[in-house]
């Protein structure tokens, strides 16, 4: 349990107790289960596996790639920011700092239009 930052991330994902039970314990967490903590998000059969992460890449791809890139961040920091107010700050000057990109227009106009936004990451 303590390689890796294991011991660091799993308490983050799935909470000290069930880390610890898990860490302790040594046993196999299964797929259902990991699903149920937290530690997954789903499970999908091993032959669908390919084209759901290339369904979630394409739906991820399809935003902003300075939105994504800020969401990114803040959830990276935020993990180890511990207040509630530096989450806040940090958010606000993600999104301050995208409305000045060239895509901000972009966005506003395909929700206008009712279409597909066509982002360039400028």
């Amino acid at each position: 349990m303590g390689e890796l930052g294991t011991s660091y991330n799993l308490s983050r994902l799935i909470g000290p107790g069930r880390a610890a039970e898990i860490g302790y314990s040594g046993r196999i967490v299964g797929a259902e289960e990991a699903v149920a903590i937290g530690l997954a998000n789903r499970v999908v059969p091993a032959d669908r596996l390919f084209d759901e992460a290339v369904a979630l890449a394409r739906l991820i791809a399809a935003n902003s790639p300075g939105g994504v890139r800020m969401s990114k961040r803040a959830i990276q920091r935020n993990q180890e920011i511990t207040s509630y107010a530096a989450a806040l700050e940090l958010e606000n000057r993600g999104q301050a700092l995208l409305t000045r990109t060239a895509d901000m227009p972009e966005a506003l106009a395909a929700f206008k239009d009712k279409r597909a936004p066509r982002f360039t990451g400028r």
